[in-house]
């Protein structure tokens, strides 16, 4: 063993001591296996579809290319058929321009890392996905100008902008205020009550100074008419420019982060934002300028995707997921009125994140398909619904704050309600476990 492997074994033994390895976990989910899958971000069930799988292998058979790209876009990786997608993309998503990345993690890197400047402000939520922390690392804007606010919280947000106007009282400043924010948090499973949020900021920070940057990649696809997103469901699109004057649209989210190995069963990403921007993002984002464009099989199941999405069949799915979702969660809460919050419970949510009823796809208060069931043994948990055969993976320290250790429950559309039942009965019978060997206990 060299040093170098023994000092790097010392930090994993670490990681053991507290709990907190990772390992590459695999499951049999094939339809020969038992095991149901509640830990796929599949939430529409996509990569099923029989339909989407016909249409696919039918456009790859006439399709001239299909492989690689062989090299970035700004070599000889861009073709027409990359631009034709982000076309298709800015026009369903209402969008001045799109951008196409390889991931949602190489957009948010690409775009925090050059667009906000060294005298900016970026405010973020605290649970705001890594890869923007990670951006902000190689971005220009100091430590002391990045300030997060407490999750999903208004008057959060509003005293965190209060500091920063008492610190640019200047009439002249010309700083812009980031907010970045996602539409659907993965660990927590709870919305972003958005309208509120905007409400703050137009209350701090006039409109030309603003720059809102919201994260959909949990509700792409999956909310909104034909899965446009919340956004776009709320007309908040934002980043126009007409003509000369340059004026913004009537939306106040003006950068959209639209992914798709979520719900869309994909691989990738698109970046929504103005012809400025996207320029910008061409001429220095280095995870766009250094890395391959996405290859041609991936654009056309992307293309296959879009049809399904836009489809009677995509309504059904989207249907079908609020159904079971809102399922589970009445069953659960059933279950966790008699069952002891240090056991398990669910993170608090008391907000109602839309004020009215827009449609089917964006009620006021949208069931949603991932719930975070906190409990200080999640590793426990976890392998006693897998010998139950439910794969519910455990999220532990650093991915959640410390004592926010969880079990994280995501559901598909099509899921059988006798599936959903199965699984809250194996939750209550590791409940009545539990509370039966802390009686024991209590008894010596």
């Amino acid at each position: 063993m060299t040093e170098l492997d023994a000092r790097l074994g010392a930090l994993l033994q670490g990681r053991k001591v507290k709990g907190r390895f990772r390992s590459l976990k695999e499951y049999d989910t094939s339809s020969q296996s038992d095991l149901i899958d509640f830990s796929s971000n599949d939430y529409l069930s996509l990569t099923s579809s029989k339909a989407l799988r016909k249409a696919y292998l039918a456009r790859l058979a006439s399709s001239p290319t299909i492989f690689g790209s062989t090299g970035s876009r700004l070599l000889s990786g861009g073709s027409q058929a990359h631009a034709s997608l982000e076309s298709r993309f800015a026009t369903f998503f209402n969008s001045p321009s799109a951008l196409l990345f390889n991931s949602g993690w190489d957009a948010n890197v690409s775009f925090f890392a050059t667009v906000p400047q060294p005298t900016d402000w970026v405010i973020y939520d605290e649970l705001v996905h890594a890869s923007v922390h990670s951006g902000l690392r190689s971005s220009r804007v100091p430590p002391e100008r990045r300030l997060a606010f407490a999750h999903n919280d208004p008057e959060g947000l509003a005293s965190v902008l209060r500091q920063i106007t008492s610190a640019a009282s200047s009439s002249d400043d010309r700083s812009t205020v980031f907010l970045a924010l996602e539409s659907l948090y993965s660990m927590d499973g709870d919305m972003s009550p958005l309208p509120a949020l905007l409400d703050v900021m137009e209350k701090y920070v006039p409109r030309e100074r603003q720059c809102v940057v919201l994260d959909e990649a949990h509700s792409t696809g999956v909310y909104g008419d034909k899965g446009t997103g919340v956004v776009h469901a709320l007309g908040e699109e934002g980043g126009w420019a007409e003509g000369e004057a340059g004026r913004r649209g009537k939306g106040r989210v003006d950068i959209r982060l639209m992914t798709f190995g979520k719900a869309v069963g994909c691989a990738g990403a698109v970046l929504l934002c103005s012809p400025t921007v996207r320029s910008f993002l061409i001429n220095f984002a280095r995870p766009l300028i250094f890395s391959t464009a996405l290859p041609h099989s991936t654009l056309i199941a992307l293309e296959c995707v879009w049809d399904i999405l836009q489809s009677r069949e995509g309504d059904q799915r989207r249907l079908s997921l609020f159904d079971i979702s809102t399922y589970l969660h009445d069953l659960l809460a059933d279950l966790l009125r008699s069952t002891p919050p240090g056991l398990l419970h669910l993170p608090p949510n008391p907000i109602v994140p839309f004020p009215d009823s827009l449609s089917p796809y964006l009620p006021p208060d949208p069931p949603t398909p991932i719930l975070g069931l906190l409990t200080p043994t999640s590793h426990a948990l976890s392998a006693f619904l897998l010998e139950r055969g439910f794969i519910v993976r455990p999220v532990v320290p650093p991915t959640v704050p410390p004592g926010g250790e969880r079990v994280r429950v995501c559901l598909r559309a099509g899921m059988a309600k006798s599936v959903i039942e199965g699984l809250v009965s194996a939750l209550r019978e590791w409940v009545e476990l539990k509370t039966r060997e802390e009686g024991v206990r209590a008894k010596l």
